[in-house]
């Protein structure tokens, strides 16, 4: 009996033993998911801040998307597939699935009917004004994991906390903000985390082979999404030729590599804006160039010692980076567009339109220190352990965030590729300088009675808060600059204008494009620079010439001549595009004397956002040299216009000096900033 009472005591003890285990395994567990929960909450309510402003889509490109969405939504998908634009660039219109990306407008329409099913009662434009703060919301769990499997949970959380928070990354993934970028993050991450899990050797082979099968729809959902999804293969390919050249490449690599590319490639083919040609890009040919070369390295290493399998490989690479540089001047290939070639070297020369894109210049030390602050500082430190500690995963996000730092300070628009790969190593460099503190803690605690060992314990508590407290003041500049970037307007929602006049910010441009729509006529051709294209397509439901897309550079360059010629020789080119209405926007200060009629430079009191400030990029690209449009008045050292500008078409119309003929004044906004010009032939 007291035998059987001693195995009762001991089943119980073992059942409490193991439901205890159980609790503080929940425990656990539910402090990580509420501790990333909470993460997350704070993403989504930086991004949603813009709302104070008012529900307005962000820059230019989404309001294009959102025209996709919409009509996706009315008509069905396979509508899309043969759409021809005739609203923009006319007269010969644009074909929508043969020059942009399905992406965005296809996962929001997708959204929208799922949406409605259940009976969550949403429009077409609050789907598409959420999208990204929901992709966002996806792209920081993702890179939670890629955190989690390259350092443990802890580098999980913080990869997470600093995506969350990263100014270069809330700008684009604010309300609003519905664009290729939303997609195209979060493919980049996912793509990542699929296929670093893809290469781990202690998975089973149907294991690896299903995470090499998710890292390639990843992939091919950013090549439908994201112009830029052309790093991501790179990126991939840069990995397994310094692997290679490493000796570390196993029949594991070649299989994930392979099976990656091929379904990511296969998807690639599929998109009507890319198709069979996107696989002959030099870059893509070298991709699949190394599949071969893989394949030869695993004979060769299986055949020869291995000194001369190392001398072999060496060649082989060298052998391949020569026919990618040598192939496209024997017509094999299609070589790098000038638009990424300029990536890779930023001092070449570029054409005038692709210079007057402000996304488009060199990053600086303070875009740098603005968008990262302390995290660019923690990533260095991350760098440093990630080169020291071995590992496929390590070795990727290695070349993952120096190839991005380097992309990054050529094209400032590219320092939300770098968002990712900084926060990743700045978690995994904060959590490795933690680990160490608390391991020399613990040892003295350890050492010590355990009078001391309490004392010890409680100095380890207190040290660590101190750290804490530290870390979360460095990071209170940082923060405070996602807060501020944030918490601006988008263009739309400020005219374009990043201040406030008078209380509030100026309602111009909303208060024309609903002019526009409701005081012209259906199908009336509006002629405007083509920043403004988007707006006017979408907002006014008017025709124009061009827009964001700069599809045609020859017309672009016909409409800065419109906007550069004197008026009666812009007028012949006007009637040959059968203008109706001609807007031009011109920021002057509201409180100058002169409000904004007297086009001398000297005495006009105007604001850098306006076509006063973009029409030397108009002349240039007409052709003009500007140094016979402005000259110096030496007297008093300042620019004086020329007649060549005051008797231009664009200067006439914004400073309303005389009355033009053909160009009645039809609207003006409450600023007088934009205004409408009927032509009359």
């Amino acid at each position: 009996m007291a035998e059987k009472g001693k195995q009762a005591e001991t089943k119980t003890k073992e059942v409490r033993g193991g439901l205890l285990d159980h609790v503080r395994l929940s425990r656990t567990t539910a402090l990580w998911v509420s501790a990333l929960a909470l993460a997350l909450a704070v993403g989504i309510f930086l991004r949603v801040l813009p709302l104070r402003w008012g529900a307005y889509l962000n820059e230019y490109d989404p309001f294009f998307f959102f025209r996709n969405t919409e009509y996706i939504a009315k008509n069905g998908f396979s509508a899309w597939f043969s759409w021809h634009d005739t609203m923009s660039w006319y007269p010969m219109g644009r074909d929508v699935p043969h020059t942009t990306y399905m992406g965005n407008p296809f996962s929001a329409v997708v959204i929208y009917w799922i949406l409605n099913a259940v009976g969550a009662r949403v429009s077409v434009f609050d789907t598409a004004f959420y999208f990204p703060v929901f992709i966002a919301t996806l792209t920081c769990i993702a890179a939670f994991f890629v955190g989690k499997d390259l350092g443990g949970k802890a580098v999980g959380l913080f990869t997470a906390v600093f995506m969350a928070i990263s100014p270069s990354y809330i700008s684009r993934t604010v309300v609003g903000f519905f664009d290729t970028e939303n997609i195209g993050i979060f493919g980049m991450v996912a793509t990542a985390l699929f296929f670093s899990r893809s290469l781990e050797e202690k998975k089973p082979l149907l294991n690896r082979l299903l995470y090499a099968v998710a890292g390639g729809l990843s992939m091919g959902y950013t090549f439908a999404s994201w112009g830029a999804a052309r790093y991501i293969p790179s990126l991939i390919t840069l990995f397994m030729v310094v692997a290679l050249l490493l000796g570390r490449i196993q029949k594991r690599h070649v299989i994930s590599y392979s099976v990656t590319m091929g379904v990511g490639f296969l998807i690639a083919a599929l998109v009507p804006h890319l198709g069979l040609s996107y696989l002959m890009n030099i870059e893509n040919i070298a991709a699949i160039g190394v599949i071969g070369l893989l394949l030869i390295y695993e004979v060769i290493k299986t055949r020869f010692p291995e000194n001369q399998a190392r001398m072999a490989t060496v060649g082989l690479v060298v052998v391949g980076l020569a026919a990618f540089l040598v192939l496209p001047y024997f017509g094999i290939g299609i070589p790098l567009s000038s638009k990424f070639l300029n990536v890779l070297n930023p001092f070449v020369a570029t054409n005038p339109l692709y210079s007057s894109v402000g996304e488009n210049r060199l990053s600086s030390w303070d875009s740098f220190f603005g968008d990262f602050g302390i995290t660019l500082f923690l990533a260095l430190i991350g760098l440093y352990f990630a080169v020291k500690e071995p590992g496929d995963a390590k070795l990727y996000f290695v070349l993952f965030f120096l190839t991005s730092i380097y992309f990054a300070g050529t094209l400032v628009r590219l320092l939300l590729v770098l968002a990712f790969p900084a926060s990743l190593l700045a978690a995994f460099g904060l959590v490795r300088v933690v680990d160490p503190l608390g391991g020399i803690l613990r040892r003295v605690a350890d050492s010590r009675s355990k009078r001391r060992r309490v004392e010890a314990q409680g100095m380890s508590r207190g040290l660590g808060a101190l750290f804490i407290i530290l870390i979360l003041v460095t990071f209170i500049p940082h923060v405070q600059n996602s807060v501020r970037g944030a918490s601006q307007p988008g263009p739309l929602a400020s005219s374009s204008f990043p201040g406030l006049v008078g209380n509030s910010y100026p309602t111009d441009w909303p208060e024309t494009l609903a002019w526009l729509k409701n005081s012209t006529p259906p199908g009336s051709v509006v002629a405007a620079w083509w920043d403004y294209g988007y707006w006017i397509e979408t907002m006014a439901n008017r025709t124009t010439l061009d827009d964001g897309s700069t599809m045609s550079q020859q017309q672009i360059v016909n409409v800065a001549n419109m906007m550069m010629k004197p008026f009666n020789e812009s007028l012949p080119l006007m009637k040959q595009y059968d203008v109706d209405y001609v807007l031009v926007f011109n920021t002057f200060n509201p409180s100058s004397p002169h409000n904004g009629t007297v086009p001398d430079p000297r005495t006009e009191q105007q604001y850098p956002f306006g076509d006063n400030a973009k029409w030397p990029q108009m002349a240039r690209i007409a052709g003009y040299n500007l140094t016979k449009m402005e000259t110096i008045d030496l007297a008093t050292q300042s620019y004086v216009y020329t007649p060549l500008y005051t008797n231009s078409t664009i200067a006439r119309l914004m400073y309303q000096v005389h009355t033009i003929p053909h160009f009645e004044l039809a609207y003006h906004s409450k600023l007088n900033w934009v205004l409408v010009y009927k032509v009359v032939y």
